[in-house]
C-alpha cells in the first residue's frame, strides 16, 4: 500500500532543501542552474518581460540571493544562452566524432540538435531575444553559422562517397539559412501549433524525403 503521507514529507522536504540551498547560496553551478532553469520557465510563461522580483517568488528565495549569483537580469540571459549554445556546440562535436554514425545519419542528427540543458524551452524565448534583445539573438545566427560548418562538411563527404547526389553548396547554405529563419520568425511560431523542435523535425523530412511519394523513389 502506498504511504501518501510518505510522498507528501519526500517532495515537501525535496522543496525545502532546494529553498535552503538557494538561500544559503551553496551548491555553486547547482544553484546558478536552477536559477536559470526556473528563468526559462517563467519566460516560457509570461515572456523575456518577467522581473527578478517574479523570479525570487517562484523559487520562493528573496532578490538578494538572485543578485548573489547574476547582477542583473541581463546578464543572467545571457549567461543562459551562452549555455545553450555550448551546448548546442558539444552536441554537434560529438556527432561529428562518432564513427558509429555514416553520413547519412550524422546529417539528420546534425539538422536536429536541440538544447538538453536547462529545461524545456519553448517558442517565447526565440521571440522574445529577436524582439527585445539583439545582442543575444547575434549568439543564435553565429551558432548557425558554425553548424554549417560542419553540415557542409558532411555534405562535401556525402557527395565525394556517392551517399548524397551533387548540390550547389552556396545555394544550399542559402536555403538552409532561410528555412531556419523563417522557422524562428514571430509569426510563424505564434499561430503554428508547432515547437521549433517540431518544425525543424519535419523541415527535415522534407530535405531527406522531398515530396515524391515513396513508392516514386
Amino acid at each position: 500500500m502506498i504511504d501518501i503521507g510518505y510522498i507528501w514529507w519526500y517532495y515537501a522536504f525535496g522543496t525545502l532543501k532546494t529553498i535552503w540551498v538557494l538561500n544559503n547560496n551553496e551548491g555553486g553551478d547547482l544553484v546558478r542552474n536552477r536559477i536559470m532553469m526556473a528563468a526559462i520557465e517563467e519566460i516560457n510563461e509570461n515572456g523575456i518581460k518577467f522581473t527578478m522580483a517574479d523570479l525570487a517568488t517562484r523559487l520562493a528565495v528573496s532578490k538578494s540571493t538572485l543578485y548573489t549569483h547574476f547582477t542583473s537580469k541581463e546578464e543572467m540571459i545571457g549567461t543562459i544562452m551562452d549555455v545553450l549554445m555550448t551546448n548546442m556546440k558539444q552536441q554537434d562535436e560529438e556527432i561529428m566524432n562518432n564513427k558509429a554514425l555514416n553520413l547519412q545519419e550524422k546529417m539528420k542528427a546534425l539538422l536536429l540538435t536541440k538544447p538538453e540543458a536547462l529545461g524545456v524551452i519553448g517558442n517565447r524565448l526565440i521571440i522574445d531575444l529577436k524582439r527585445h534583445l539583439p545582442e543575444e539573438w547575434k549568439k543564435i545566427q553565429k551558432f548557425q553559422e558554425y553548424k554549417w560548418e560542419f553540415i557542409e562538411i558532411v555534405l562535401n563527404q556525402g557527395i565525394i562517397m556517392g551517399d548524397f547526389r551533387s548540390v550547389d553548396l552556396t545555394i544550399a547554405k542559402v536555403m538552409f539559412n532561410a528555412t531556419v529563419n523563417e522557422l524562428m520568425n514571430q509569426n510563424f511560431l505564434l499561430h503554428s501549433n508547432l515547437t521549433l523542435s517540431d518544425a525543424i523535425q519535419k523541415m527535415v523530412n522534407i530535405l531527406f524525403w522531398g515530396i515524391m511519394a515513396p513508392s516514386n523513389i
